[in-house]
C-alpha cells in the first residue's frame, strides 16, 4: 500500500481516480449552474464557479500523472 503513495507509482489508478473524481466535479459544476440559470440564487452560483475550479485541479492533478508514466 505505501509504494502507491510513491512518485512514479501506480500512475494509471491515480489518474484514473483523478479522472472519476473530476467527473464528478465536472457534473456538479454543470447541474450548479443550470439551476443559476433558472433561480438566480447566489449560492448556486458560488457552487458553480467551485466545482469549476475543481475540475480544473483534477484536470491539473491527471496531466501530472500522467506526464509521470
Amino acid at each position: 500500500m505505501v509504494r502507491l503513495l510513491q512518485p512514479g507509482e501506480h500512475e494509471e489508478l491515480k489518474a484514473t481516480v483523478h479522472s472519476v473524481a473530476g467527473l464528478l466535479m465536472l457534473v456538479c459544476a454543470a447541474y450548479n449552474l443550470g439551476a443559476w440559470c433558472v433561480r438566480r440564487e447566489r449560492h448556486l452560483a458560488v457552487n458553480a464557479l467551485v466545482y469549476s475550479a475543481l475540475t480544473a485541479w483534477e484536470a491539473k492533478n491527471v496531466a501530472h500523472h500522467l506526464r509521470s508514466m
